[in-house]
């Protein structure tokens, strides 16, 4: 039986993505990205939170899009002729949302993340409820959110709609 050495264990490479939002970027493994999307006609939903920008068509499947940003309660991000749609995968496996947006503001960037080229910020620019770290990759920083957290408030939306 072998085991990992401690250089081997710190040098794993994680394929990710780094989704641009409004004055910073969200930090996603690849395998949590369905795809990315030019945004297209959004329906608004009427009695949700300011962050929940509707549901649109994506596939023969009707998912919701959110607004990072505004569940952070931050200034709300406006689609623009660059915004994308990043698609996630559902990580709950709740069968009520099995898929759904974030706007980006631009198109993500692929990386191979070496683990040890990520650092926590001690003082990061924003505080963030749906964060669960604020990370520093060579001169970028990023947001790795707290996709459980963030997928409990979107279900319980989602479940008021008919």
């Amino acid at each position: 039986m072998s085991t990992m050495t401690e250089t081997e264990e710190t040098s794993t490479v994680v394929r990710a993505q780094l989704i641009p939002l409004t004055d910073m970027n969200l930090l996603l493994p690849n395998t949590c990205i369905a795809e990315v999307i030019g945004v297209a006609e959004m329906n608004p939903v009427k009695s949700t939170p300011e962050w929940f920008l509707g549901m649109m068509d994506w596939r023969g499947v009707r998912i919701p899009v959110i607004s990072f940003e505004t569940m952070n309660g931050l200034p709300a991000a406006s689609p623009t002729r660059n915004s994308r749609v990043a698609v996630l995968n559902g990580i709950r496996g709740d069968e009520k949302l099995p898929f759904y947006g974030v706007l980006a503001q631009g198109i993500p960037r692929l990386l191979a993340l070496d683990r040890s080229a990520m650092s926590s910020l001690k003082k990061p620019a924003h505080k963030l409820t749906l964060a669960s770290d604020q990370v520093q990759l060579g001169e970028e920083t990023a947001v790795i959110p707290d996709q459980k957290q963030l997928e409990t408030l979107l279900v319980k939306e989602v479940s008021k709609i008919k």
